[in-house]
C-alpha cells in the first residue's frame, strides 16, 4: 500500500478526514462503476468521502479491472467503513455495472458517479434536500462542469428545471434527458425493470446496452409520472465531469442515435398500452425513407458534436464550420438546440 500512496501522490490519512460540519438524514448509496480507473479514482473517492452529507455508502462496482483499481478501493475501504467494493469476475460493461450497483446497494436512495468524475462538497446534501422537498419528485438531477486535463470547458445544462418543463416532456411523449449526478429511489428503479442488459446480442462485440443506458432508464421511470410525479434539475453545478481528449470522437454517433430512436419507440408503445419492440425488430422495421432520414440526422448529430469539441478547444473557425454543416444537414436540430440553450439560461 505504500507503493499505492506514492503512486498517487496524496496523503491517504488526509483524504478520509471527515468535514467538521456534517448533515445526516436518509442514507444514500453512491454507485461508482469503475474499469481500469487507477489514475483518477482516488480523486473521485476523496470527493465522496469529503461530502458534507454523512449518511453514505460508497459502493464501487469494479468491472474486472486489470490495473490497481481494486487494490486502491480496498485501501480506502480499510480506512472508511462507508466504502465497499463488488468485483465482476469478468468484464461485462457499464449497463451490467449499474445493474449490479442497484442490486447491491444497501439504501433506498441511489445516485451514480463515474470513476473519473469529482463530486462537489455539497452534492449529496443538495440532492437529498431537493428530493425530500416535494414528495411528488421522482428524481433530482443537477448541472455539472465538464473539464479536460488542462482546464474547465463549460457547464453542461441538461434537464427540465421546473415541474411544468418536465410535464411538457411527459405529455408530449418526449425523451427525458437528465444528467449526473441524479438522485432516485431504488424502489422506482426496480419498478421499471432496472437497467437493461443484453439489448441486442451480436457477433461484432458491440454492447448496445451500454449506449444511452441511462436515458433508457429515465424514460422508463417517466412512465411513473401518470400520477403527477416528476423529475427536476437543479440549475447549479454539483459535480465535475471529466472529458479527456481521447473521448472526443463521433465514431459511436450512429449507434447512439439508433438507440435513442428505439427508446422513443418503446416509450410510445408503452404509453399506448402496446408491447415494446425489440431493438433488432425496430431496426428491421425502418423503411428506406426512414433509413435515409436516419443517416442525415446521424450526420447532423456528428457535426453538432464536433462543433462542441471545437468550442471546447477554442477553435472558433471550426465551430462556425460545424454549425454551418449542422444547419445545412438538419435545420430542425439547430432549432432544438437553440431552444434548449435559451430555456437553460
Amino acid at each position: 500500500m505504500d507503493d499505492l500512496r506514492q503512486r498517487h501522490g496524496r496523503n491517504r490519512e488526509e483524504a478520509v478526514t471527515q468535514p467538521a460540519e456534517t448533515m445526516t438524514g436518509p442514507s444514500v448509496s453512491i454507485i461508482v462503476c469503475a474499469y481500469n480507473a487507477e489514475k483518477d479514482i482516488p480523486e473521485t473517492l476523496d470527493s465522496l468521502i469529503a461530502q458534507s452529507y454523512e449518511a453514505l455508502e460508497i459502493l464501487v462496482v469494479d468491472d474486472a479491472s486489470t490495473d490497481a483499481t481494486p487494490e486502491i478501493v480496498r485501501d480506502y475501504a480499510r480506512r472508511d467503513a462507508r466504502v465497499r467494493i463488488v468485483i465482476h469476475p469478468e468484464n461485462r460493461g457499464l449497463a451490467h455495472g449499474r445493474k449490479t450497483g442497484v442490486a447491491e446497494a444497501s439504501h433506498e436512495l441511489l445516485t451514480f458517479i463515474d470513476a473519473d468524475d469529482i463530486a462537489m462538497p455539497g452534492m449529496i446534501e443538495r440532492l437529498v434536500e431537493a428530493l425530500l422537498a416535494d414528495d411528488t419528485r421522482l428524481g433530482v438531477s443537477a448541472y455539472r462542469v465538464y473539464f479536460d486535463d488542462t482546464r474547465d470547458l463549460g457547464v453542461q445544462k441538461v434537464g427540465p428545471t421546473t415541474r411544468d418543463d418536465y410535464m411538457r416532456l411527459y405529455d408530449g411523449q418526449k425523451l427525458v434527458f437528465l444528467s449526473y449526478p441524479n438522485l432516485v429511489r431504488k424502489t422506482d428503479v426496480l419498478a421499471v425493470g432496472g437497467y437493461r442488459v443484453d439489448v441486442m446480442p451480436n457477433d461484432n462485440g458491440i454492447r448496445y446496452e451500454d449506449f444511452c443506458e441511462d436515458l433508457d432508464m429515465w424514460c422508463r421511470m417517466s412512465d411513473l409520472s401518470a400520477d403527477g410525479r416528476y423529475f427536476i434539475t437543479l440549475k447549479e453545478p454539483l459535480s465535475r465531469y471529466r472529458k479527456p481528449a481521447g473521448s472526443m470522437s463521433t465514431k459511436n454517433v450512429r449507434i447512439m442515435q439508433d438507440k435513442m430512436r428505439w427508446i422513443k419507440d418503446c416509450l410510445r408503445h408503452r404509453r399506448a398500452g402496446k408491447p415494446e419492440r425489440s431493438f433488432a425488430d425496430f431496426l428491421a422495421s425502418r423503411t428506406a425513407w426512414e433509413r435515409f432520414s436516419d443517416r442525415r440526422a446521424n450526420a447532423a448529430a456528428g457535426f453538432y458534436k464536433n462543433a462542441g469539441f471545437a468550442y471546447a478547444s477554442r477553435n472558433y473557425p471550426g465551430l462556425a464550420w460545424y454549425l454551418l454543416l449542422t444547419g445545412l444537414t438538419s435545420p430542425k436540430l439547430v432549432r432544438q438546440k437553440a431552444a434548449t440553450q435559451r430555456a437553460n439560461r
